[in-house]
């Protein structure tokens, strides 16, 4: 077998260990997940998990960071993650950019597959902190949140890293969360039969009218 399928192979490996690891340890929680059970649904050899992630506890860092780069490269969109331009002095270019951020994680949330993996793991690490969390944490939700503080800033005239701003953030951010989170409720009350690229344009749409609406009430410029 030449270098490049054995690597190519062994990538594989590692790639779908980690899809599976985000959906059992999303589903059942790391200590009621055994390794058997990662492998067995991997359809790997279980020695996989020691040779690639030196067990089960860096399997779980490995969703983390991928997790990490997902997201970021979802933020970023065609650019690097620095184009979230924190230092922008025009009021509306900032707040242009922060609604096409909450465009860009709406899309991805509602219409993107593996969205689904990552909330619920997400979601679990939160509700137990523990090492993934805080390699979550501290390579995406403070460095992205404190960058869209920012901008926020930037958008609004508010002072980057006064309590209302990060409030402010979080609310927004919420905002474009729960249809992650509240799908079933969400297309239960709608009468949808899912969420393809029509309802997911509604729900941007929405959003951005709320996060908008936000900016502008921080601006004083409504009530």
């Amino acid at each position: 077998m030449a270098r490049a399928s054995i690597l190519n192979d062994a990538e594989g490996t590692r790639q779908a260990l980690i899809r599976t690891g985000l959906d059992l340890f999303g589903r059942n929680g790391f200590d009621a997940t055994s390794t058997r059970e990662i492998a067995q649904a991997a359809k790997v050899n279980s020695a996989g998990i020691a040779y690639h992630f030196g067990g089960k506890d860096g399997l779980r860092q490995a969703c983390a960071e991928a997790i990490i780069a997902r997201i970021q490269a979802v933020l970023a969109g065609a650019a690097p993650v620095a184009a979230i331009m924190a230092g922008t002095a025009d009021r509306d270019a900032a707040a242009e950019q922060l609604l096409s951020l909450v465009e860009r994680m709406v899309a991805f949330l509602t219409t993107a597959p593996e969205s689904e993996l990552i909330a619920r793991f997400v979601v679990r690490e939160m509700l137990t902190p523990g090492p993934a969390f805080e390699t979550i944490y501290g390579g995406l939700f403070e460095p992205v949140h404190r960058r869209v503080c920012g901008v926020w800033a930037a958008a609004t005239g508010m002072e980057p890293e006064a309590p209302a701003t990060r409030l402010a953030v979080f609310a927004a951010i919420g905002q474009v969360v729960y249809f992650r989170i509240a799908r079933p409720a969400v297309t239960r009350r709608m009468g949808w039969n899912g969420i393809g690229p029509e309802e997911a344009r509604a729900i941007g749409e929405t959003v951005r009218c709320s996060v908008r609406a936000s900016i502008l009430a921080c601006r004083g410029e409504i009530s």
